[in-house]
């Protein structure tokens, strides 16, 4: 070294690194340093310049000494090793042959000093600061539980939900003043009773089993249910109760919580709803969906060998009440069937219903002493004979009944429902006060015509049905003088439906004024093409009794008219003549049209009295004789037949009116119409009906 130059290595020296290095990964190996290995080896190359400065000059010793023990403190070097090992690495790196060993020992000892001091200091600071750290808890933990049980004892005390804290024994501990009040005991008197008391003889067995689960830990849920307890006065609470076990430090259970909610007016609330959901509001009887659970639960519940007798009843025109009379009369005699029915079954296994309207059912269970099925129809029929009083005058009624009779084990609820509202439809079918036996036989027909009137509305939404025309001729000449449009319907699966069967099931399924609607649309739209192309010719439109008396008929008539500029002479509207004898609307929408230039016939034509009074009152032109008449003709042996002459006699009587008639399927036939003065004809003998796009080519021949 040259003058001036500090004893030992310079600083600067690759020896400096080496030595840097050496102690940082000593060091890290004896403890955990919370830097960087740079961060280290720059705070431990500094102490190695404080040390090799001290060397030279022994008056520093001291001072140094003690600040690099202080610092190796500073950055956590403070393992079991860690002094060791960095007088080790600091004696190794300084000791040579022009190095002072007395100062390096002096240097190297208060290293040690300064490291043991500073140590202890570190250590009694954070002695104190965790001391100062716990009693900083001690008093969190203690306010925070001095707050936690204000705000407990507050909620406790405050909320409207009854809560009972009882020992593992039941014993009550503490009540709040909404257990009190829910259940009408003072705490005094719960003091010495146990929590078993307050259950209902009902409910004890499973709350006591349960609170004994909850206890045992079978049950690690908490309970949650409604049950009943039993108030001070003896009546029963509903409540909704929470019952949760209470453990202690080590775990273990040490009490029970029980959370009381009353909900005895809800739950009387909903029993009400249900009552309702299930009867019905006016008789009190229940209603269909009750009716059918407790038919199914019959049938599962009954010996395999039972035999069931479901009878559905309609009252017969009853709408004649209502409008006469008014709704509230009509309601009293809809209570006062259902009880007189009640009375009847009174003595026998049986439920009654009411399913709507004026719509009952019975249900028998059938005894040895249980009226058959004929008496019991005529029973319920004299039943409902006896007239019911209202206002002085005397109101009776008689019902349709549709029955079906299963032995249980054959049986199947909606199969029975079902077959009773297809029995009762038929009676309805036969008249008022009629009753009809469900026939199994006729059951895939029935069932079917059900499918069919179902998927109607979906099928003339879809596309399915189109407009066919039957041709009707003049007798005397034969030639077409009219196309009569009528539908029909390709279902797939159920084949083709024609014109008849088409217009029975629209009414049945409730688009019989949608479908006349298209129809006529259709079929005017049809005839318009038909001109266009240089044919002309009448276009008849039969309509059902439903679609003649809808009040609107008139309104869809014109706006038909309105979409083409065709002639409304050529159009013809066939009206049923039972619509026009008894609504007098439908003659004002008759008489309207006609003023425009439709043409009107009337079909179902049977020659009495007051339909040929109403041939001179009406702008009709032409009738159509009734079906039942035309086949009474072709079944004659002869024709000289009292039935044929008395056609023969009618005709001088209609004013001019043609009469027309269909189903003529021989050229014999069709001379006998001619022979007896029919204007009009149509039917097979005269040509199928046609579609629409073969109506030209058949226009063209004619």
């Amino acid at each position: 070294m040259s003058e001036g130059d500090p004893v030992g290595p310079p600083p600067e020296s690759e020896w400096r690194a080496d030595v840097t290095r050496r102690w940082t990964s000593e060091l890290r190996a004896t403890a955990y340093l919370p830097f960087s290995p740079e961060e280290v080896e720059a705070s431990l190359a500094e102490l190695l310049d404080m040390v090799v400065l001290a060397l030279g000059d022994t008056s520093r010793a001291v001072e140094t000494g003690r600040a690099v023990g202080a610092r190796l403190v500073e950055i956590r070097a403070t393992g079991e090793e860690s002094l060791s090992v960095t007088l080790k690495v600091l004696q190794d790196a300084l000791l040579s042959d022009t190095t002072k060993v007395d100062a390096l020992l002096s240097v190297l000892t208060e290293i040690a000093a300064g490291y043991a001091a500073a140590d202890r200091e570190s250590t009694f600071a954070q002695q104190e600061t965790l001391n100062k750290a716990l009693l900083a808890s001690k008093l969190k933990t203690d306010r925070e539980l001095k707050a936690s049980e204000a705000r407990f004892s507050e909620v406790f005390t405050s909320t409207p939900i009854g809560v009972a804290i009882s020992d593992l024994e039941g014993r009550f501990v503490q009540v709040n003043p909404a257990f009190e009040q829910v259940l009408g005991y003072h705490r005094d008197d719960l003091a010495p009773m146990t929590i078993d008391r307050l259950f209902h003889p009902e409910d004890a067995e499973y709350l006591s089993a349960s609170y004994r689960e909850l206890i045992d830990g079978a049950n690690s849920k908490r309970i949650s249910d409604r049950k009943r307890l039993v108030r001070a006065d003896g009546q029963a609470a509903w409540c909704y109760l929470g019952v949760s076990v209470l453990r202690g430090a080590d775990g273990a259970p040490s009490g029970v919580v029980t959370m009381v909610e009353d909900i005895t007016e809800l739950h009387l609330l909903q029993d009400r709803f249900q009552h309702q959901a299930l009867h019905d509001a006016l008789t009190g009887l229940p209603n269909r969906g009750f009716f059918h659970t407790r038919l199914e639960a019959a049938l599962v519940n009954l010996p395999r060998g039972a035999r069931l007798a479901l009878y559905q009843l309609a009252l017969d025109g009853f709408e004649l009440i209502n409008d006469g009379l008014g709704y509230p009369v009509g309601d009293q005699l809809i209570r006062t069937v259902a009880r007189r029915l009640e009375n009847l079954v009174e003595d026998e296994e049986a439920l009654v219903a009411r399913f709507g309207g004026t719509e009952f059912a019975l249900l028998v269970w059938e005894q040895a002493e249980t009226p058959s099925v004929p008496v019991m129809t005529q029973l319920i029929n004299e039943m409902l004979a006896e007239p019911v009083y209202v206002g002085g005058r005397g109101i009776a009624a008689s019902a349709s009944i549709g029955v079906v009779q299963r032995v249980v084990e054959e049986a199947d609820a909606a199969n029975m429902l079902w077959a009773a509202d297809v029995a009762l439809r038929r009676a309805e079918a036969a008249g008022k006060r009629q009753w009809a036996l469900f026939d199994p036989d006729l059951a895939p027909e029935e069932r079917e015509e059900s499918q069919l009137a179902a998927i109607m509305p979906g099928g003339l939404e879809m596309g399915e049905f189109d407009v066919v025309y039957r041709p009707q001729v003049v007798i005397s000449g034969g030639a077409l003088c009219t196309l009569e449009a009528e539908f029909r319907w390709d279902t797939g699966d159920f084949g083709v439906i024609e014109h008849g069967d088409c217009l029975r099931l629209a009414e049945r399924s409730g688009v019989t004024l949608s479908m006349r609607d298209w129809m006529l649309q259709t079929a005017w739209q049809h005839l318009a093409e038909w001109y266009e192309a240089g044919h002309q010719v009448r276009l008849s439109v039969s309509l059902s009794p439903d679609q003649g008396r809808d009040p609107d008929l008139a309104a869809v008539v014109h706006r038909v008219l309105d979409g083409s500029e065709l002639d409304p002479r050529w159009l013809r509207l066939c009206m049923p003549i039972a619509a026009i004898s008894e609504n007098e609307e439908a003659r004002d929408n008759l008489r309207h049209l006609s003023s425009r230039g439709v043409k009107a016939s009337l079909h179902d034509f049977t020659g009495s009295p007051g339909e040929l009074r109403l041939l001179r009152e009406m702008p009709v032109d032409s009738v159509r004789l009734s079906r039942d008449l035309v086949r009474l003709v072709h079944e004659a042996e002869s024709p000289d037949v009292p039935e044929i002459q008395a056609l023969r006699a009618l005709i001088p009587l209609m004013n001019g009116v043609w009469l027309c008639v269909d189903d003529v399927e021989t050229p014999e036939q069709l001379a006998l119409w001619r022979e007896i003065g029919c204007s009009v004809a149509a039917g097979p003998h005269i040509g199928e009906p046609l579609l629409s796009f073969d109506v030209p080519d058949s226009l063209t021949r004619a």
